[in-house]
């Protein structure tokens, strides 16, 4: 497959990947979407629009092909996925408004917040059950309102991501280990 061309071909990445593959991608992603918007208070504002979504993917496995090539790796960690999957949602914003809500500017970053919250689901993974003890909170919620405000005034790349997100499981490990030589 030529992954060098500055032209990329999405054809291939369909041809590569395979249309079953890159549709449950899709599929995943509009699940996540869909539940993310009915959870929050401007469901009847906002809508996915399917053909950025479908984009978001696209880009997606385009980066993922042109990381395996580079690196000459078969397949790509969970983590890659997530920061990957995070980056084309936040780049493309398939949630897109369709009225207004003038007395709540936080319609406006929907986007950022999914991918927040989506980042989240990922971090906490087994743990998302887990209550914050109460002494815990404020470094937890300063974290999570660092996240949201990075997602949405700072230049974010998938790498700046999956940064973030190696550096979150480094952490856990860490705590986790904490006593173990005592």
């Amino acid at each position: 497959m030529a992954t060098n061309k500055s032209n990329y071909d999405y054809e291939e990445i369909i041809e590569h990947f395979g249309k079953e593959k890159i549709m449950q991608r899709y599929t995943t992603m509009e699940e996540y979407l869909n539940s993310f918007i009915e959870r929050s208070k401007f469901k009847d504002n906002v809508t996915i629009s399917y053909s950025l979504l479908n984009q978001a993917v696209i880009d997606y496995f385009a980066d993922i092909d042109r990381l395996k090539n580079f690196h000459h790796i078969a397949n790509v960690n969970f983590i890659k996925i997530h920061a990957y999957s995070a980056y084309w949602i936040l780049r493309r914003k398939p949630i897109q408004i369709i009225k207004d809500c003038e007395d709540n500017t936080e319609i406006a970053f929907m986007n950022e917040n999914f991918v927040a919250s989506y980042l989240f689901q990922f971090l906490r993974g087994e743990d998302r059950g887990v209550v914050i003890k109460k002494e815990n909170r404020l470094d937890y919620d300063e974290f999570v309102e660092n996240l949201k405000y990075v997602l949405r005034y700072r230049m974010v790349t998938p790498q700046s991501l999956e940064t973030m997100l190696e550096a979150y499981v480094a952490g856990r490990v860490f705590e986790r280990s904490i006593g173990i030589n005592d």
